[in-house]
């Protein structure tokens, strides 16, 4: 729903108080009581908790047989744990997730290639990517590049469809059709007040990949941490090229890539037990960006470089009764240089530069009803600022404002979520007018269980989503069209779930969903007048079925030996149902494989692991229209993995061999781009 703005702008020579004042008091009538909620929410926790008492609570240890899927959760939810990822080949999070049902990784080219996820047939930028509660964001795409995510002191992945888990959650956590939340690992204090982790992965390709993190407890109620991690790799991986009967292999150029990853962390414990965490990160890279192989030449002079910087801070109260609060604020600002020397226009080659910033505050409340229903109000502000030389204006900025309602009830064997989402949004430029968004985002699911033991249950969930045009889309000089609108996405997920311990040493998980979802006013961008005059219009209409299957067996033989197996396969139908005129109706849209499944198996000895990954990705097509010509074979990628774990005198030391694509598959995801062949690692890690 698009509202015009109001000429209050005019009254006011800065445009930011303008930008300010014409969302919250202008054009949209429902922003002034907005900001009544917003200022309230800031205001009420500390009228609030000056009043709360201490409650002291013994801790309990709990020991069992634990699953990597949330069997009682009303929403599909996955996870990977650290156990798990130490299990599977895996240098970034866009590694690590393959194995999730419904997820397909759109890389491309290997070891520096840009790395997206798309989830149930939707695309990359409906799914939100946070890192212990903040977001992640890039105004400019509205995609996460996930290859930049490493996975050193990272404890845990959670993939939530639809909603995440009742708990503080900010008010941006709930506008996404999906949601990948990335929880920091914290060091361990029970035996030292330093602990130094000391790490050094070397292998295939040159690739050399140290780190170096160091925690220390300064006080009983002050902890710091900092961790260095730094990424080297050529990237020159064979491939073959198959030119009719022959075959020639050559190596990828352009693919070699550098980071460097600083991050600090501080946490603050409060007498009353709440917590405050400060963070900051940054984050520079410099790689090449491997091109397609178009008529077997594999040539590329593209370069990439990033630098992002991230801060924030976050409060939360642990009390256990009455109202709970989380509030946070932060900034990042990142550069991004795109320079391609062998782009034909006058200045001799292409140098686009995109710098970001955002700002940041979110503030989270939630309120025990009654004894079984709970409620939560969260709300977010977020300033988005571009500059860059590639759009058809010099400084787009939009300002948007998240306010979400959650309620819970949850009885025996009975939990129901309802969540109601208002986005406020105003998007302002020079030159190109300003245009504002109002939307209202409903959400409901709901788990009941179907046997008195609560071994089985049903689950059913619904959501109505969308997401903005990113500002690529509204402003690049090339194909930019400013008058462009949102893309709405309507989900719904129904599913079944088995969860059993057979025994005090074995446990068996099984789950099965049945989901569709609906996309209007998808935003494509498409050829007008000839090849080489694109737009970007609203005029895709997508129809998307699938299915999901999951099944997990947990086993502990005895006090040496345990086995866990894993496996999962989706079936994806997501057709393109525009217009029937065209030759693309009812033909499956570009990149989404009609089935994908994944098998991991792992066997622990005392300190000795095993694992094996086994990920299989169906035929797809390369464009929307759906010939022989534009058909991408399926493939099968097997990795192999083994451990030793020794602790002696209060330190841990690890090593880890990974031999990855065992059978040196070759293939692509993306038409164009190979992916990396057989491969040698060795991880070395130290806990001193």
């Amino acid at each position: 729903m698009l509202i015009n703005q109001g000429k209050i702008e005019s009254c006011f020579k800065s445009k930011w108080i303008s930008a300010f004042v014409g969302l919250l008091h202008g054009g949209i009538r429902l922003s002034g009581r907005l900001s009544i909620i917003t200022i309230s929410l800031l205001l009420l926790p500390y009228f609030t908790f000056s009043q709360q008492d201490t409650i002291h609570l013994k801790e309990v240890e709990v020991l069992g047989i634990k699953s990597e899927i949330s069997t009682s959760s009303p929403n599909p939810v996955q996870q990977i744990s650290l156990k798990k990822l130490n299990a599977i080949p895996s240098a970034s999070v866009a590694e690590a997730i393959r194995n999730f049902s419904g997820v397909v990784i759109k890389d491309f080219g290997g070891v520096g290639g840009l790395k997206t996820v798309m989830i149930r047939s939707l695309g990359s930028n409906h799914t939100g990517v946070f890192v212990d509660d903040q977001p992640g964001s890039d105004a400019a795409t509205g995609q996460i590049d996930l290859g930049k995510i490493s996975l050193q002191d990272i404890s845990n992945i959670r993939l939530s469809v639809g909603q995440p888990e009742f708990k503080l959650k900010p008010a941006s956590i709930y506008a996404y059709a999906s949601v990948l939340e990335i929880d920091s690992k914290e060091a361990d204090f029970s035996n030292n007040r330093n602990v130094i982790n000391l790490s050094a992965k070397a292998g295939s390709y040159s690739t050399f990949n140290p780190t170096i993190s160091i925690d220390s407890k300064l006080t009983n109620r002050l902890t710091t941490g900092i961790t260095l991690n730094y990424y080297k790799t050529k990237g020159n991986f064979p491939f073959v090229i198959h030119n009719g009967a022959s075959t020639t292999e050559q190596n990828r150029e352009n693919s070699d890539i550098e980071t460097l990853n600083a991050r600090f962390v501080s946490k603050i414990i409060f007498g009353d037990s709440s917590t405050m965490k400060i963070r900051g990160s940054w984050y520079y890279s410099y790689r090449g960006l491997p091109g397609a192989v178009i008529l077997y030449n594999p040539y590329s002079s593209q370069r990439l470089e990033n630098k992002d910087f991230k801060a924030a801070i976050q409060y939360e109260n642990n009390h256990k009764a009455s109202i709970r609060m989380q509030s946070g604020i932060g900034f990042s600002g990142t550069s991004l240089i795109y320079t391609d020397p062998d782009f034909q226009n006058q200045s001799g080659g292409l140098r686009n530069v995109y710098d970001q910033v955002e700002y940041y505050i979110s503030e989270v409340v939630a309120i025990p009803l009654f004894s079984r229903l709970n409620f939560s109000l969260a709300t977010d502000l977020l300033v988005n600022k571009l500059k860059t030389n590639a759009y058809s204006i010099s400084e787009p900025s939009r300002i948007t404002s998240l306010t979400a309602g959650v309620l819970q009830y949850e009885n025996k064997g009975l939990e129901i979520q309802g969540s109601l989402l208002m986005t406020l949004a105003g998007d302002f430029s020079e030159g190109n007018g300003n245009k504002n968004y109002f939307r209202l985002s409903p959400a409901i699911s709901l788990i009941r269980a179907l046997t008195h033991d609560h071994a089985l249950k049903a689950r059913f969930m619904y959501k109505n989503i969308y997401r903005m045009p990113s500002f690529n889309d509204l402003y690049y000089t090339i194909a930019g069209n400013n008058k462009l609108s949102p893309e709405i996405a309507s989900m719904a997920d129904l599913g079944i779930l088995f969860s059993k311990a057979l025994n005090n040493n074995a446990g068996l998980n099984l789950k099965v969903d049945g989901f569709i979802n609906k996309v209007t006013d998808k935003i494509v961008t498409v050829p007008t007048h000839n090849l080489f005059i694109w737009s970007t219009q609203n005029i895709g209409k997508v129809d998307i079925k699938g299915l999901e299957f999951y099944a997990e067996l947990v086993k502990r033989l005895n006090q040496s030996w345990s086995v866990n197996l894993s496996g999962n396969y989706t079936y994806q139908h997501a057709v393109d149902i525009t217009d029937k005129n065209k030759d693309t109706y009812n033909h499956q849209i570009a990149y989404i494989p009609f089935e994908t499944s994944g098998g991991l198996a792992t066997v622990y000895y005392r300190n000795l692991g095993l694992g094996i990954n086994t990920l299989f990705n169906g035929y797809r097509y390369s464009t929307g229209y759906n010939t022989r010509e534009n058909l991408l074979e399926s493939w099968i990628s097997t990795d192999l993995t083994a451990s030793w774990l020794k602790k002696i005198n209060n330190r841990e030391y690890r090593i880890k061999a990974e031999v990855v694509n065992i059978m040196n598959q070759q293939y692509e995801v993306v038409r164009g781009f190979p992916m990396t062949g057989r491969a040698y690692y060795i991880n070395l890690y130290v806990t001193l």
